[in-house]
């Protein structure tokens, strides 16, 4: 028996091993086959339950939902490769449209949407022209009367051969900088650590912080949320005011410093945003944006207890952007932790749906998440220049 529980030991630990050491785009190939399978076999017991209850309305149905679910599950599959081996960007799209040609134009558009820093590698590796000539499948002929109908795509992919992998070097990859609004490069040499205590914040999340936003959420109506999320903002005008000056930004500062001034005064302490009726619109300036306008990296990703996805350079800069906070002299530590409870509270019910999509759409929900985050400040560090912003990254806006 011992000898029997050391080779099972053995075993497991070859196994994981050799996926360890598994490419990728080699693994998303394997995974979107084995979907594309099961999505066969599922749509053909749908399709033999429904002749049995001669209800082919039912059966068409069932297909038609089977083939959503496998479209949206390869491309959580290739999203969420990317964001865990970013430099095989390319080779992992080119993996995943040989594994299912079908799907092409979804996992490429998903992929370059997710991912702008990373599109001219993809689209060379997977054989497109541009992004700005798309690749149009031409439609299907049109069926004789009488004639079944024709096979699902899923079924159509399954059924073709699966091509070889397009293989791309580092040196195919676009440099992901900051520089030009382009996304840092994720370096997240902390994983282990950091995905423990992601762990221990999404336990937190589930029973604690999202039912009490939720709550709040449900009892409070919209405008006086977007009330109480106007009086936060303007609590942390001196913080944004600061950094505009320290980044010698003096037309920045000089909005936020009259934004503060007319929101606090004409807009009864923040809870009527006057500022931006007149044209004096907010942007984001915080000290990890400070660090980055003097060409300080990034360094590693890390995850921080409760407040979740950072950078060092933007962990130092919540230290910083403490230390400039009138509220941090101004109240005793109990007001302090309220208003910051009250303010993650705020923060959260207005992410409770675009995190719950990031959820549920992702394979790896902690991977997801850190490329989000990436995708976020890039934005953020731009100065607020939506110009490479995608869908992903409206999951982080009110974090702002």
């Amino acid at each position: 028996m011992r000898s029997l529980f050391f080779g099972l030991v053995l075993t497991v630990v070859g196994a994981t091993a050799a996926l360890a050491q598994t490419p990728a785009a080699d693994r998303v190939a394997a995974q979107i086959a084995q979907l594309m399978q099961e999505s066969v076999a599922s749509a053909a017991r749908s399709s033999s339950m429904a002749r049995d209850l001669r209800d082919p309305l039912g059966s068409s149905q069932v297909l038609h939902k089977a083939d959503e679910l496998t479209r949206l599950n390869a491309i959580s599959t290739v999203v969420g490769a990317i964001a865990a081996s970013p430099a095989e960007a390319g080779a992992i799209v080119a993996a995943a449209v040989n594994a299912a040609p079908t799907l092409r134009n979804d996992i490429i558009s998903a992929a370059t949407t997710s991912y702008p820093a990373f599109a001219p590698g993809i689209f060379a590796a997977a054989g497109a022209p541009s992004a700005a000539a798309p690749i149009v499948a031409e439609p299907p002929p049109a069926p004789l009367p009488g004639a079944p109908p024709p096979p699902t795509a899923v079924a159509q992919a399954a059924q073709q051969p699966r091509a070889a992998a397009v293989t791309a070097t580092r040196d195919d990859e676009p440099a992901l900088r900051a520089s030009g609004g382009g996304v840092e490069e994720i370096r997240d040499p902390l994983e282990t650590i950091n995905r423990g205590i992601f762990a221990f914040n999404d336990v937190l999340d589930r029973f604690l912080i999202r039912p009490l936003a939720y709550g709040y959420g449900y009892v409070t109506p919209e405008i006086a949320k977007q009330s109480i999320r106007n009086f936060l903002s303007n609590l942390r005008a001196p913080i944004r005011f600061a950094n505009d000056v320290l980044q010698l930004e003096s037309e920045d500062a000089a909005i936020t410093g009259g934004r503060f001034l007319i929101n606090t005064t004409i807009g009864v302490l923040g809870f009527l945003d006057i500022a931006d009726m007149v044209g004096l619109e907010h942007h984001p300036a915080d000290f990890g944006q400070t660090l980055h306008r003097y060409s300080v990296g990034p360094g590693p990703y890390i995850v921080i207890p409760v407040l979740g996805p950072s950078t060092l350079r933007d962990g130092v800069g919540i230290v910083a952007d403490t230390f400039m906070d009138p509220l941090t002299y101004l109240l005793d530590t109990y007001p302090r932790l309220a208003v910051a409870g009250v303010e993650g509270v705020v923060k959260r019910e207005a992410l409770i749906k675009p995190l719950d999509e990031l959820r549920a759409g992702s394979v790896d929900y902690y991977a997801a998440l850190r490329a989000a985050y990436y995708q976020d400040r890039a934005v953020v560090l731009a100065k607020g220049n939506p110009q490479q912003n995608s869908a992903a990254d409206d999951a982080f806006d009110s974090f702002e």
